[in-house]
Parts: C-alpha cells; sequence; structure tokens
C-alpha cells in the first residue's frame, strides 16, 4: 500500500476555523417566497453551480437558507428537496424514510437519541455521492445537526496514530442484512481524491452478523478514528432553522445529531426531509 498523505484542500477543515460564509449560500427573497421562482431552469442551473462549486472546491458542504417549507406538507417538502437535487446528478428513488421523524421511522431505526457521526452507506451497492436535509420543522429542544471533515480525521490520524490507518485503508464490513453486507475501507484514494466511509455501529454489527469479530487491532483502529471525533476542534455543530437544506459529500463530511426532545403534538415533532444523490 501507498504510504498515506496529508490531505491539503479546504475540505480539511477544523470547526473553529470557519465562519458563516464558509458554508451558508442565502436565497434571494423572491426565491424564498415563491418557489417557482427558484425552480425554473437558469435559477435551478445557477443555484446548482454554486452548490457543486461550494461542495467540491470549498468545505465539502453547503446549507442553502430561505427555502419556502411554511404552509407545505412534510411530502411537498419532500418533493422540493429532490426538485433542487436533481440538477447535481441522479437522485435515488423515494423511500419512506426520506422523512425522517421519530414516530414515522420507528421501525428504521431513527429515535430521539444523539446520533454519532458517520456517512450514510444505504443498500445500494455503494454509498450515495450527495447527501441533502431539509429542515422541515425543529425539535422543542435539542436536534442540532454535527458535522467533522472525515480529511481531517485522516489527518488528525496520520500525525497522532499513523500505526491505525494502514488497517482502516484495508476493507471492513458495512451494513446487515440480506443483499446489504458491504465490504470497504474507512479511507480508501481514488487517484488524488481520498474517499471517507465510516459508520461504527454499522461496522460492528456488520462484523458480528458475518462471524467476523473485530479483532483488538481493528477495534483500536475504530477506536482512534472515535478519539478524533471526539475532538472539539473536530466537530461543527450547526443548528438548522426551517428552510435549511444541508448538502454534504457524503464521501468526504460526517454527519450527526445531539439527542431531542419532540414537542407533545405530532404534526409539530421534529422532521427532515432527506435525499441521496449519485
Amino acid at each position: 500500500m501507498t504510504r498515506p498523505a496529508p490531505v491539503d484542500a479546504l475540505t480539511a477543515w477544523n470547526a473553529p476555523d470557519l465562519g458563516e460564509a464558509d458554508w451558508l449560500l442565502p436565497l434571494p427573497p423572491a426565491c424564498s417566497r415563491a418557489l417557482d421562482t427558484l425552480t425554473e431552469g437558469a435559477a435551478r442551473g445557477d443555484l446548482a453551480t454554486r452548490v457543486t462549486q461550494r461542495v467540491r472546491d470549498g468545505r465539502g458542504f453547503v446549507v442553502i437558507r430561505g427555502l419556502p417549507v411554511a404552509g407545505r406538507t412534510d411530502q411537498e417538502c419532500a418533493a422540493m428537496c429532490r426538485q433542487l437535487a436533481a440538477p447535481l446528478g441522479a437522485v435515488r428513488p423515494a423511500d419512506p424514510g426520506d422523512l425522517i421523524t421519530v414516530a414515522d421511522n420507528a421501525g428504521r431505526g431513527k429515535t430521539d437519541l444523539a446520533l454519532g457521526l458517520h456517512t450514510d452507506r444505504t443498500p445500494a451497492p455503494r454509498p450515495p455521492r450527495l447527501l441533502g436535509l431539509l429542515c422541515v420543522r425543529l425539535a422543542a429542544h435539542g436536534g442540532d445537526t454535527l458535522l467533522a471533515s472525515g480529511h481531517t480525521v485522516h489527518n488528525r490520524l496520520l500525525t497522532g496514530h499513523p500505526w491505525a490507518l494502514p488497517r482502516l485503508y484495508q476493507d471492513f464490513h458495512f451494513g446487515r442484512g440480506t443483499g446489504f453486507d458491504r465490504r470497504r475501507p474507512v479511507f480508501q484514494r481514488h487517484g488524488t481524491a481520498l474517499r471517507v466511509h465510516y459508520n461504527r455501529r454499522g461496522i460492528e454489527r456488520a462484523h458480528h452478523e458475518a462471524g467476523a469479530p473485530l479483532t483488538p487491532d481493528e477495534r483500536a483502529a475504530l477506536d482512534a478514528v472515535d478519539q478524533a471525533l471526539t475532538d472539539p476542534r473536530t466537530v461543527l455543530r450547526l443548528p438548522l432553522r426551517p428552510g435549511d437544506l444541508l448538502l454534504m459529500d457524503n464521501t468526504v463530511v460526517l454527519h450527526g445529531r445531539t439527542a431531542f426532545t419532540d414537542a407533545p403534538d405530532p404534526q409539530a415533532r421534529r422532521c427532515l426531509a432527506r435525499v441521496w444523490v449519485d
């Protein structure tokens, strides 16, 4: 294996160094009020260009602020999310789990507990290239989005735990269940690009169900990743607002969430619309 090299790019960021200008893309007031203005061909193409530049050549993620979600149903918001993502690539088929609320997704592992930093793995042959999350409604308390740069984690390991990287460049089991046993490394070079795939809980469950328990050395390597992800300099806390659409490179940026408390009214509970793009 080629000796791991540090990632020298804007995607290798530390949270304290970022300001809103690094990731925020506010919409003009006219677009915030009328979806038709935003989804017309020229306007949508211009927005897609700006998003692609921010994600590919910037920090690996962007937040479009000001989408008109007020007065729309959850399903209409999900459709709007998919419509805006369409110019960015091939949008994966809609799934009932794309509307993320606790009550509607109790059987899909959706809870109000904190969610560790991870990349999405999905049942498809490969993880999605982009992940989009549109904030429809906030929780009564908590539920902030957490982001971390996988490139920063890689660089931290290269400096502080270089012994862990050779194993992390080798395959782990990801996923579980029929047709969902995927093998891939945590870090993988594609030319000059470094792709990151990480889900500690998914890795542990997949290894258990594959009858291949993690070895002490493998656990130690994954523990080194988790240690880097607990560093306050690594994690950006991002309280999304209703109408915020977060788009991120799912092969670079890890995402998670703080625990939250929902409102008593089922119609007022926290809701995000999700989209995956290849």
